[in-house]
């Protein structure tokens, strides 16, 4: 975590936004999201603050938690994405009408990853905020069709109703290893 304290954020004339974690050129760690999907990116170079270094830690440790093996994506990479897009991303509007209604009455605020299915498809999402109504969820999986014409590309927000958040089988398949091994026991 200290060393997370010398790292700094980049913008540079190519309008992208990148993060250099102090590695030289293989610490230089370019982000997936356009110029118009950013707000306050009027800066050269800024500190990674200690609320970044927070919200990294926090994200990092939630995605460790599941194990390398069982999420589609780097740990690492996802946890900077997430804080990237909380600090810079565009506030959005709700695209709820892409995605399949659930049967849950109320999120488990413990959750942090969720599943959303567009009837094309269905993918695995990181809940990076969530209030009473809504909650801004960023795509994990490789790539998620949601409409005829339109796919979500990894590490992309989508903000949607709370009526469409569907448990992770991840996070089913983990409940359901834990319940078998207490009755073993």
């Amino acid at each position: 975590m200290q060393d997370a304290m010398q790292w700094r954020w980049l913008y540079n004339e190519q309008q992208q936004l990148a993060i250099d974690t102090g590695d030289g050129d293989a610490g230089i760690y370019c982000l997936p999201y356009k110029p118009q999907q950013l707000v306050n990116i009027s800066f050269a170079e800024q500190p990674f603050d200690i609320d970044d270094a927070n919200a990294y830690q926090t994200w990092l440790e939630a995605l460790q938690h599941y194990g390398y093996d069982t999420l589609p994506v780097d740990a690492h990479s996802a946890a900077l994405c997430a804080v990237a897009f909380i600090r810079f991303g565009c506030p959005q509007m709700p695209q709820s009408w892409h995605f399949q209604k659930s049967d849950l009455e109320q999120w488990p605020a413990e959750r942090t990853l969720c599943e959303l299915n567009s009837g094309f498809d269905q993918g695995i999402f990181l809940i990076l905020d969530i209030d009473d109504e809504f909650a801004s969820c960023m795509l994990l999986s490789p790539s998620m069709q949601v409409s005829a014409i339109k796919t979500l590309r990894q590490y992309q927000v989508m903000k949607v109703l709370n009526n469409r958040l569907l448990p992770a089988t991840i996070d089913l398949a983990k409940t359901a290893q834990t319940a078998w091994s207490m009755k073993l026991a």
